[in-house]
């Protein structure tokens, strides 16, 4: 049997796979071209995808023949046809184990933002901290995060760590999904709303949503025109759920108070986009969940449930049930 791991994983989960089959690695040591990760996949039984731009639509299943499964070394699965695997059998899992490491980022975004972490950082370094006294504190004046309004749109696993998160700053938490979430309801005094009202209300926005049809463009300029000014706003979902360009204008117009992204609508983010020209924008290359141990635990978690299916058992983290219907395993 063959694996074909699309971009690095950590080592410890490599050895996981090449107990029961052969492993190939992108030989390119870059991002491959749609053609020539469609060349890679032709004769493997298992693919796994540590990146959502690789992406297993109708024309790549169709190509790869032999597949039984694609491990998704993450949690979102836009990138994946999950219908069309369903139809061919293949199992489709996902490594949902990196939820708190997500829930932390997300926070770190928002403290970041909303205290000026980052220009006060440069500002020391750049060797201009050269007065003390009261002028400094009055150049980086922030914004307080205890007793806020935190508003969560996509309260699965990472928004709910990020709800509880936010108690021990004390924070009132609003959340807008698709279904209600008691549990977190319980645990935190989440209050399920409307988006509108959430967006009215929040001094705090975090979008930690699945990208689908419906979250795709979630949030434009309609709806950062209905947020309080002092508001802020952290992405750690995917960058297309909001309008990229009508943020850059809210942010610049100070319609909004500042963003915290770790996520764009095309990655690498372009040198020339606007957001890279703003002041009150922390941005990140996508490493939300990129911990030493956070990335061991999701190498290992997606390299035994891919293990798993190649030998006949049931994987543990599931994103296609269905599936079982059309093959069933052990």
């Amino acid at each position: 049997m063959k694996i074909f791991i699309a971009q690095p994983i950590q080592p410890v989960a490599v050895e996981i796979l090449k107990k029961v089959a052969e492993v190939h690695f992108n030989p390119e040591g870059r991002p491959l071209s749609r053609k020539e990760f469609l060349k890679n996949i032709g004769d493997v039984e298992a693919v796994i995808l540590p990146w959502h731009t690789d992406v297993m639509d109708r024309e790549a299943l169709g190509i790869a023949a032999r597949l039984q499964v694609i491990g998704r070394h993450g949690v979102g699965y836009d990138n994946i046809d999950l219908e069309a695997a369903t139809e061919r059998g293949i199992y489709v899992t996902f490594t949902p184990v990196l939820a708190p490491t997500m829930a932390d980022t997300t926070f770190a975004l928002l403290m970041a933002a909303a205290r000026l972490i980052p220009q006060a950082d440069r500002f020391v370094k750049a060797g201009q901290w050269t007065l003390g006294g009261e002028w400094v504190p009055w150049k980086f004046l922030g914004l307080d995060l205890h007793h806020k309004t935190l508003g969560i749109i996509g309260c699965g696993r990472v928004g709910a760590g990020v709800a509880r998160r936010a108690r021990g700053f004390d924070m009132r938490i609003l959340y807008h999904d698709e279904v209600e979430r008691p549990d977190v309801e319980a645990e935190t005094g989440a209050k399920k709303v409307a988006l509108d009202e959430l967006l009215r209300e929040a001094e705090f926005v975090s979008v930690t949503c699945a990208l689908n049809e419906r979250t795709r463009g979630l949030l434009g300029a309609r709806q950062f025109a209905m947020m309080k000014p002092t508001a802020v706003l952290v992405n750690t979902a995917r960058g297309p759920v909001l309008d990229q360009a009508a943020l850059a204008e809210a942010l610049q117009s100070r319609r909004i108070a500042a963003a915290g992204l770790d996520v764009f609508v095309e990655e690498p983010i372009p040198p020339g986009d606007p957001l890279l020209g703003l002041e009150n924008v922390v941005v990140l290359p996508h490493i939300g969940s990129a911990t030493l141990e956070n990335r061991c635990k999701m190498g290992v978690t997606v390299a035994e449930d891919v293990v798993s299916v190649l030998t006949g058992k049931q994987p543990t983290y599931l994103l296609n049930p269905r599936v079982r219907e059309v093959r069933p395993l052990g």
